[in-house]
């Protein structure tokens, strides 16, 4: 097996936990959360086996970690997510102003989604994940990620079109 470094593993995909955690909990303050993501896998390192992609496992992680906490609480709040704009191109104000109201109505209507729908929707459209990086997250077959997707995507749809966003060419 491939020798491995939490402290490697932090440089290389602490940008993809904090990514995912931003998304998963509509919140930017993540700090906590990815420091107990990179905990969690620091004393539970020797439970990976190689079997997946170091990032599905910390990404994993992050997402129990999360779980677990609005659990405890037996609150669930709303899934919000911050699509920030890093283009190197300047936009001019019209442009932006849109693009911030697209941004607003797709994160209204993410948030409408059922959490299945959600979490596929963050992991698979949002941070580009594969099918079978998602299944290996979500702990289910590629083919329900895939049949969810697309589900997850329809209703997303049909919420935005109930909302008026999308219109019918």
């Amino acid at each position: 097996m491939e020798k491995y470094s939490i402290a490697d593993w932090f440089h290389s995909y602490e940008k993809d936990v904090t990514t995912f955690l931003i998304y998963f909990t509509g919140s930017i303050e993540v700090e906590d959360l990815v420091q107990d993501t990179f905990l969690v896998a620091m004393n539970k390192s020797s439970n990976f086996k190689g079997e997946s992609h170091p990032k599905t496992w910390l990404i994993s992680i992050a997402r129990n970690i999360v779980i677990d906490r609005y659990r405890r609480a037996k609150v669930w709040e709303r899934i919000k997510h911050i699509l920030s704009s890093d283009e190197a191109y300047s936009l001019d104000v019209e442009t932006s102003i849109i693009r911030k109201l697209e941004n607003n109505q797709l994160n209204s209507a993410i948030h409408k989604l059922s959490n299945p729908y959600k979490e596929v929707v963050i992991l698979r459209g949002i941070l580009d994940f594969s099918s079978q990086e998602t299944s290996s997250v979500l702990k289910c077959s590629q083919n329900k990620v895939n049949v969810m997707y697309h589900r997850a995507l329809k209703k997303l749809r049909e919420i935005l079109e109930e909302d008026g966003f999308l219109y019918d060419r």
